[in-house]
């Protein structure tokens, strides 16, 4: 399917804009200039450590171009546990650097760069030994608190005896659990987040080309001079130019250097798999960490759901669709229905997904996942070529900052990285909206809890959906079936923040793909007949697309069993809104 559409042709509808928006007619701009200029830095891969590598640099004052074969945060990174943390079971690891640089990376999102997706909430380790666990336990939060001392940016432990703990988690099976110590991270939108890493970039200048795979790469000598990717929107391949080219490829970090003329790591995917529960799953105001077979279970509350996780196994599969299967389900369930009274089963599952994390891996090491470190690797070579790989999603900022000093040092930049003061978007005015959930709750006719949901996505940005609904008053709608969407957000994922196709607003920009138990495919035809008219998509265009998603659907829910339900998705929950006059 070609759905590339000339610039002229959307003109109307992507202005006016501001730099930070990512849309059709940006992307062609951006690639025609990549295409003729050679650029200071250019970054593979538009995960969360590409996107913080291009910002990073970008921010040091340098051209930057970023490309992405696919969609922004298309793997690992929208694919996490959806939380900032230390790693508290990194203690018993003994990894006390990686904890503290993790504590105090948590502690700025939540301060600093994003307080709009980053905000603190409780986790409660359950007790099952009475004598010796609580100190021991203790202990080790204790120290995690002591790393986030200089932050501040989450309160501090508290212990709970059985009769407490049973009033706070009512699930809880109190004939197993004697007690609790309860501890705080951050929980976050890990799609959204990198999204605003990309957008607060391009605002800053830096060049962002998606859909475009890299091909192969330009060599001048020995050394890796630039790129060739190709558009998958028209067929077309460019060369693009750049002094110093930073991989970030994650899973497939070891195959591109490869491609690049040198071979010295492996990666080794490692597979986590969540389910999303319902709402009610669960009676408890606290999140729960507690020890699993083999590593732990986490059960964490997450804008109105449970999200629980996660698998650690290798995986030898594609690497491209790594899938959740029937015994990852069963294992999650079972790992938490060992500290629970009222039992959790597979009717309470809304979706799943599955992530691969690129470990490291030497040679001879065990073929256990979960033993391998979480730390991350900064690898030169070829020269004129960077790889950044393994680390936490937590970590991002400092292994993009670690791949830029190693990049740009043949250069002789010396610029110090700067985005640890640098806000994301979304979060500049993030003050003066933070308290404005009842007055958009108003605006919008959507519940205050859904209007606090609206704020947490999107943080001082919600001033473009009123824009939107302004121009368009058919976008003030919430979305049939999911009343914590507004119409509004489908357009502008379009025609702000680089969506292309229905994949991309179903499981990235928003979640409706896991948040509904029929994957949102009574709602799919809805959701294209609102984007097609930005995207230029015909009728035929609108059927391809509803048949890739149900595919997507089909593939992501197997797990589930034949009980999960899978409507025709020709049958749409609702007529599209007309937006075709908007253009």
């Amino acid at each position: 399917m070609n759905d590339f559409v000339p610039p002229a042709v959307l003109a109307r509808a992507f202005e006016p804009a501001d730099a930070t928006w990512l849309h059709p007619a940006q992307r062609w701009r951006d690639l025609a200039e990549a295409s003729r200029s050679v650029a200071d830095v250019l970054v593979i891969g538009a995960g969360v450590t590409g996107a913080g590598a291009a910002l990073d640099a970008v921010a040091r004052g340098l051209s930057v171009v970023l490309v992405e074969a696919g969609d922004i945060a298309t793997g690992t990174s929208s694919r996490s546990g959806k939380t900032f943390h230390g790693g508290l079971r990194y203690l018993e690891q003994l990894n006390f650097k990686l904890v503290a640089h993790a504590i105090e990376e948590r502690d700025l999102m939540v301060k600093v760069l994003c307080p709009h997706i980053a905000r603190p909430e409780s986790f409660l380790y359950p007790l099952t030994r009475a004598w010796w666990e609580r100190p021991y336990v203790g202990a080790g939060v204790l120290l995690y608190d002591l790393f986030g001392l200089k932050g501040g940016a989450v309160p501090r432990q508290r212990h709970f005896g059985r009769a407490a703990l049973k009033r706070h988690v009512p699930s809880i099976d109190a004939q197993r659990v004697v007690g609790g110590v309860q501890f705080h991270d951050a929980l976050m939108d890990d799609a959204r987040h990198t999204l605003a890493v990309v957008r607060t970039a391009a605002g800053r200048g830096a060049r962002v080309i998606t859909r475009a795979p890299m091909v192969e790469f330009i060599k001048d000598g020995e050394r890796v001079a630039g790129v060739v990717v190709q558009d998958t929107l028209t067929g077309e391949r460019h060369r693009l130019a750049a002094r110093a080219v930073i991989s970030a490829t994650g899973i497939w970090a070891d195959d591109i250097q490869q491609r690049a003329g040198a071979n010295s790591f492996r990666v080794q995917p490692a597979k986590g798999v969540h389910i999303l529960l319902r709402p009610e799953a669960l009676q408890s105001d606290t999140g729960i960490l507690a020890r699993a077979t083999d590593s732990v279970i986490i059960a964490r509350r997450w804008y109105g759901y449970w999200l629980v996780g996660t698998t650690d196994t290798p995986w030898h599969g594609d690497k491209s669709q790594p899938v959740a299967e029937a015994a990852d389900v069963d294992y999650l369930l079972d790992n938490l229905n060992a500290y629970l009274e009222r039992k959790v089963g597979r009717a309470d599952v809304l979706g799943t997904f599955a992530g691969l994390r690129p470990l490291l891996k030497s040679v001879g090491a065990t073929d256990s996942t979960s033993a391998l470190l979480r730390d991350h690797a900064v690898i030169d070579g070829p020269p004129g070529l960077t790889t950044v790989v393994g680390g936490k999603y937590t970590t991002y900022r400092r292994m993009a900052a670690d791949a830029v000093d190693a990049a740009v040092k043949p250069l002789g930049v010396g610029t110090p990285s700067s985005t640890a003061s640098l806000p994301l978007v979304g979060a500049g005015d993030w003050a003066a909206v933070r308290d404005s959930a009842g007055d958009l709750a108003r605006h919008f006719g959507m519940g205050i809890g859904d209007a606090g949901r609206l704020l947490q996505r999107h943080g001082d940005r919600v001033r473009d959906l009123r824009a939107l609904a302004r121009a368009r008053p058919a976008l003030r709608a919430t979305l049939p079936g999911a009343s914590h969407y507004l119409v509004a957000e489908l357009v502008h994922a379009v025609v702000a923040e680089g969506a292309h196709t229905l994949t991309d607003v179903m499981t990235r920009r928003t979640h409706l793909s896991i948040e509904l138990a029929d994957g949102g495919l009574a709602l799919a035809p809805f959701v294209a007949g609102c984007i097609a008219p930005y995207l230029g998509w015909s009728s035929d265009d609108i059927r391809r697309q509803l048949a890739a998603y149900r595919e997507l659907i089909a593939v992501e829910r197997a797990a589930l069993g034949p009980g999960a339900a899978v409507p025709s998705a020709a049958s749409p929950a609702a007529a599209p809104v007309p937006l075709a006059a908007a253009l």
